[in-house]
């Protein structure tokens, strides 16, 4: 009898460690994605090189905001995947995201957005594009910029719906 318990708790313990490992490596899967994903839409390289030293020095510069508008429309990218994007590019810079002081990067892909909320429906082939993303975007970094998570508010906004708890101001 001790010896199956032992055995169980050494089985749960190997289960657990995989589920773990599963769960990381889905997570460096999602990054890997997210972050090919702001590579081909807002980077463009070019290949320089020295006939000297046979060297190729590979620079990277950030497209307009029009290449990324037409990029996000020909790609087809959703909110969500947008999303990931302004997380992915906020997680990875060295200082906190605000309305006044953002990421270039930030700048273009929120430009872009703008973009293509502006287009007309019938206009803009992809029909993933809620019209609304770059507004909520927007609304996440000015938020962002006074500490809040805008994700953790939300939360809280559909607990109170559903328990129909009234917030009083």
């Amino acid at each position: 009898m001790i010896n199956q318990a032992q055995a169980l708790r050494a089985e749960a313990s190997a289960l657990q460690k995989q589920l773990q490992f599963e769960k990381e490596e889905r997570i460096r899967k999602e990054r890997e994605k997210v972050d090919s994903l702001i590579d081909a839409l807002l980077f463009h390289g070019t290949n320089n090189s020295n006939n000297d030293s046979e060297e190729k020095s590979k620079q990277q510069l950030i497209n307009t905001e029009e290449k990324v508008a037409e990029l996000l429309i020909s790609k087809r990218l959703n909110y969500e995947q947008v999303n990931q994007m302004f997380d992915r590019i906020c997680e990875l810079s060295n200082r906190p995201q605000s309305i006044d002081s953002c990421s270039p990067l930030l700048s273009v892909l929120l430009d872009a957005a703008c973009k293509v909320d502006c287009m007309e429906r019938e206009e803009n082939p992809n029909k993933r594009w809620n019209h609304r993303v770059e507004r909520d975007l927007r609304r996440k970094l000015f938020a962002l910029g006074y500490g809040i998570r805008i994700e953790d508010v939300e939360k809280k906004d559909r607990i109170r719906s559903i328990t129909g708890e009234k917030d009083y101001y």
